[in-house]
Parts: structure tokens; C-alpha cells; sequence
């Protein structure tokens, strides 16, 4: 684990298809079809869904950039 630079919170990271290395919160989620949020499966796919608290659907993480406060002061321009 890591902690982010920006919030002080810890962070996991995955690799992505693309090889480039994403940050994701460490809690797993559960997420259902038709919704339009980002999530990060351990594969590193990306995914489009909604978080669900019912224990159905693919289990997968929420990119650290959609939570963290200090998001902008890591986007690359």
C-alpha cells in the first residue's frame, strides 16, 4: 500500500492493460450494470457501473482520482 501525496490517504495500484500503473482505493466494491461510474477490476480492465451494497456483480475498485479532493493537482495537462 501506498499513502496519496495529495490527501494522506492510503491507496493500492493496479496495472492496467496499458501498462500504465492506476491508483484505486484499497476497499473492494461490488458493482452492478447500468450506472455510469468508473471502477478497476484486479485485471485491469475498466468497467462502467454503479456501486451496489448487495453482494452481486463484479467485484472491482474505485479509481483513487474520483475521491480524492486533490485529484487536480495530479491530472496531467
Amino acid at each position: 500500500m501506498s499513502i496519496c501525496k495529495g490527501c494522506g490517504t492510503e491507496i493500492d495500484w493496479v496495472r492496467m492493460k496499458s501498462g500504465k500503473a492506476m491508483p484505486i482505493n484499497p476497499e473492494p466494491v461490488f458493482v452492478a450494470e447500468g450506472g455510469n461510474q468508473v471502477f478497476i477490476t484486479d485485471e485491469g480492465d475498466t468497467i462502467t457501473g454503479t456501486a451496489t451494497e448487495i453482494n452481486t456483480g463484479t467485484v472491482a475498485f474505485v479509481p483513487h482520482w474520483a475521491t480524492c479532493p486533490a485529484y487536480k493537482s495530479f491530472k496531467r495537462k
